[in-house]
């Protein structure tokens, strides 16, 4: 596995790359607020028979923050669009994590003809579910100067009992610019999961952990979206339990291959 800089048209992007093969390559997004690095230990299984590539988003990781303060899911498309356009990709499956999920369903929806199918991984539940001035109440936090420190408490209550994921998660955390912090967050408070996934026709699974197994999740929202349900493992599954996403996301690329 290696890590490679290409030229985003709002900075320098960070992927990382490994694998090999003629199979359908598989690009992974991480987290708001994330890292492409928590993807390192299902890149290492899944890119020993097909090509992956994990993209540090924008202003995340080791890419640069956005040079017009972009952090919208239709901006953070536009890296999937750099990255596809330097490393010339034909058609490729998306695995996305949480709120990254809205930024695959963007993209794929304007991209069918690359996008062979979409893994979510607990994606995010309806944020309109949330009461508004809890929303804002957050939103706020993050523009102060404990910003950091709101994201990480909030961080914290969603990784779940294993304590190196947890410090791994919030470790990630700090090297994400404040602006694109507050950008992500922002995206996801108004995002309409609904009219998302109504623009996607293409395949598509989702893995989901036991509290995003909610009223308010995807799959709830649209029962026939073809999902399973993980236990034991808090929201950052491909750290608490990576092979048994390997083995999902096998499943996965064997159904449309």
């Amino acid at each position: 596995m290696k890590q490679i800089m290409i030229p985003g048209t709002q900075g320098n992007l960070a992927v990382l790359e490994a694998g090999h093969g003629s199979d359908l390559p598989i690009v992974f997004l991480h987290a708001d607020s994330g890292r492409a690095s928590q993807w390192a230990e299902v890149l290492e299984g899944i890119g020993q028979d097909r090509r992956v590539y994990a993209l540090d988003s924008r202003g995340s990781g080791d890419s640069s923050p956005a040079i017009n303060s972009d952090y919208s899911y239709e901006g953070r498309a536009e890296d999937i669009s750099d990255l596809v356009a330097t490393l010339e990709l034909e058609r490729f499956v998306i695995v996305a994590h949480s709120g990254s999920g809205a930024v695959a369903l963007e993209y794929a929806a304007k991209h069918v003809d690359q996008v062979a199918g979409i893994f979510l991984l607990d994606p995010a539940t309806d944020p309109r579910a949330i009461p508004t001035d809890v929303r804002a109440s957050f939103l706020q936090a993050l523009k102060g100067p404990a910003s950091l420190d709101a994201q990480k408490a909030f961080f914290a209550s969603i990784a779940g009992n294993n304590a190196q994921t947890k410090a791994r998660v919030l470790e990630d955390c700090a090297s994400v610019d404040a602006a694109a912090r507050l950008g992500f967050a922002t995206a996801l408070a108004n995002w309409n999961p609904e009219s998302a996934l109504d623009a996607w026709k293409g395949p598509i699974f989702l893995l989901v952990s036991v509290p995003n197994d909610n009223p308010n999740a995807l799959h709830v929202l649209r029962p026939t979206l073809p999902h399973a349900v993980v236990a034991g493992s808090g929201h950052w599954i491909q750290l608490d339990q990576p092979h048994r996403l390997e083995q999902e996301i096998r499943r996965f690329m064997t159904s449309i291959e």
